[in-house]
């Protein structure tokens, strides 16, 4: 009887520290897109898109563990303008991941894995649709650092390379990212 007290009031107090010790991160950010991967989408060929700034948010959710989940949102617009010719497009990515602390502290650096969704927008040359909407899957590594700037806000920087279509067939597209989150603890 004394065991059976004993082990439900440890799975109590475990529960509880677990429900006190989970975090929940929100934020915007934005950063910078260079993109890579075959001919159609590198800066050498007909579509000749410069990289670009892209913006979005993220949600953290950190338990007791070193390792935290997120998900991150980033609409990333691409064109060029180049003797009258210009290319226009667009993708939006939704990535969900986990991150992995590697120190604690004020400055935590990680590392980061994610499943990619990434919707890319009409391709339009000299206003002409030449390519339509289409969505594909992916993964995304990355490594970053969050400082605690206050108790509440944290800002996240981190890089990022997506292989954004590895996953669909098709034609492949990789960016890199360079992004700077603010974040607000709101748990």
């Amino acid at each position: 009887m004394k065991q059976k007290l004993i082990l439900t009031m440890i799975t109590i107090s475990f529960l509880a520290v677990s429900l006190v010790g989970q975090s929940i991160k929100v934020g915007l950010g934005g950063g910078y897109t260079t993109l890579g991967g075959n001919s159609d989408f590198t800066a050498e060929d007909v579509l000749n898109l410069e990289s670009g700034m892209h913006y979005g948010g993220k949600v953290v959710v950190g338990f007791l563990l070193p390792i935290k989940f997120a998900a991150n949102i980033f609409q990333n617009s691409l064109s060029n303008d180049v003797a009258g010719t210009s290319t226009e497009t667009s993708f939006l990515s939704f990535g969900l991941g986990a991150e992995m602390n590697l120190l604690p502290g004020p400055i935590q650096p990680y590392l980061a894995a994610e499943l990619l969704f990434t919707s890319f927008g009409d391709v339009n040359y000299n206003d002409i649709t030449v390519a339509a909407e289409e969505s594909k899957t992916g993964l995304g590594f990355g490594a970053g650092v969050y400082f605690k700037l206050l108790p509440v806000i944290d800002l996240d920087l981190s890089a990022h390379y997506n292989m954004n279509t590895i996953l669909s067939s098709g034609d492949n597209l990789n960016s890199t990212h360079i992004r700077l989150n603010v974040l607000f603890v709101i748990l």
